[in-house]
Formats: structure tokens, sequence, C-alpha cells
């Protein structure tokens, strides 16, 4: 088996730099070599590391996240358990919502910090994701109010109704699996 990335992990103390974040581009830049080059032999494996994703959401990525969101944090651990925290304006994403009697967050207003706890596995060039907990402030919610969030803020040309966390999400092409370990992602091709 190949296997790509950093030699050894970023030390953890300190906050994320910009040379992190350009840590995480050179994986993506390798991920998508790999993608574009047919593999002969073993898999090849590409770390991102925690850390770098970080410096990533922070520095390179920081003008491009969507309204209403903001310093997102994620947290990678053993077993493919994966913790993601953010700043998000619930009044933003209640704009861009259906209204109805039914919606949860007609309840929520203003800008609070939302944590989702979840599980991710992948099999068969697919991804689950299976979402344990969920909190909104200090009040915990159900994870159909953070599936929601995702749906919202992952539209795009490509999945105009957002992505669906519920389902199994096809991986892009060239990727074989994706396994959440402690403090990094190995992505393998």
């Amino acid at each position: 088996m190949v296997m790509l990335g950093a030699a050894a992990p970023a030390p953890q103390g300190g906050p994320p730099t910009a040379a992190d974040g350009r840590e995480f581009e050179s994986a993506l830049a390798r991920i998508l070599l790999n993608a574009a080059t047919p593999r002969r032999g073993e898999p090849r494996e590409v770390i991102i590391t925690e850390r770098a994703v970080a410096g990533f959401l922070r520095f390179q990525a920081a003008d491009s996240l969507p309204p209403g969101l903001a310093d997102p944090e994620l947290r990678m651990e053993a077993g493919g358990r994966l913790t993601v925290t953010a700043t998000v304006d619930l009044d933003a994403v209640r704009e861009q919502q259906s209204p109805g009697p039914l919606n949860p967050l007609r309840f929520l207003s203003g800008r609070l910090p939302v944590t989702a706890i979840g599980i991710v596995q992948s099999s068969r060039r697919t991804l689950t994701i299976r979402i344990e907990s969920a909190r909104v402030g200090a009040l915990p919610v159900p994870a159909a109010l953070v599936a929601e969030l995702v749906q919202v803020y992952t539209r795009s040309d490509q999945y105009p109704d957002g992505i669906d966390v519920s389902e199994p999400i096809p991986l892009p092409s060239g990727i074989d699996a994706v396994r959440v370990e402690s403090r990094r992602t190995v992505v393998v091709q």
C-alpha cells in the first residue's frame, strides 16, 4: 500500500496556521492526481490531518464559507467518529428554507453554536453518516435538524437540493473508501 502525506503529524499545540491549510490543499491535489492516474498495484492512501483541515478552514476557505456559517471546527476520532462545530446564523438558514409549521428552525433564532457528533463509514465507494447527537447552543436537538442544516449549506449546481446525509453518499470518482481515525482521515484510492 502506498501512503502519501506528511511523514509526521504537525504538533497539536497552538492554533492552526496557513501552512497547515496548505497541507490540506496539497493532500487534495494528491487525491485529484490519484483520481486522474490509473492505479497500478496496491491502493494509495492520502492522509488529511485534523490540523490541516483546521488551517484550511481558518485561512484558505474563510472567505468562501456559506453566508451564516462561521468558525467551523472538525474533530476526528477513532472508530469513524466525527465532531463538527460551527456558529450558525439560524435566521439566515430559515430564510433559505420553505416556511412551514413543522419546520423546527422556526423556534430558534440568532447566531448560535451548533455541534453534531456522528459516525462516518464507507464501503463500496459510498459514504454513510449516522448522526448520534446534536446541540444548538446548550439545547439538544433532533439529528434531523442537523441533516436539514447540511442540506441548506451544501446546495450547489451539482446538488441543487443539497446533500442528504440520511442517504448513502456516492464517493467521487477515484476514491474507494474514507476512514476517519484519531486526528486524521485516510482517503483510499
